[in-house]
């Protein structure tokens, strides 16, 4: 996945946490599972790649995207915890956190 659908994902999340709660466990768990992937692919895009033209002395490559992720992650993180304490409050006041970060 790439910033931009892990980002409409989130806000899909956040437009969901505001209109109301999930009504039943399988509701809440499906869009746990979906913070959860998304939190897994913000922290795949994250990670420093190494540019292989310039061999073993070679620097890692910048890419602007990880600094907003990282700011972001933390925020995702706290967001997952209060999903799964059902606490949609907490979690809506994390994601939108996270939206503004990205």
């Amino acid at each position: 996945m790439w910033y931009g659908g892990t980002k409409t994902l989130l806000e899909s999340i956040v437009r969901r946490l505001k209109i109301e709660a999930p009504q039943d466990d399988a509701e809440w768990q499906a869009q746990i599972d979906v913070v959860q992937d998304c939190l897994r692919e913000m922290s795949e895009m994250s990670e420093p790649t190494i540019n292989p033209s310039k061999g073993v002395a070679s620097r890692y490559v910048y890419r602007p995207v990880a600094d907003k992720l990282n700011r972001a992650m933390p925020h995702v993180r706290l967001m997952l915890t209060a999903m799964r304490d059902r606490d949609r409050t907490t979690a809506l006041a994390h994601g939108e956190t996270t939206l503004r970060r990205l």
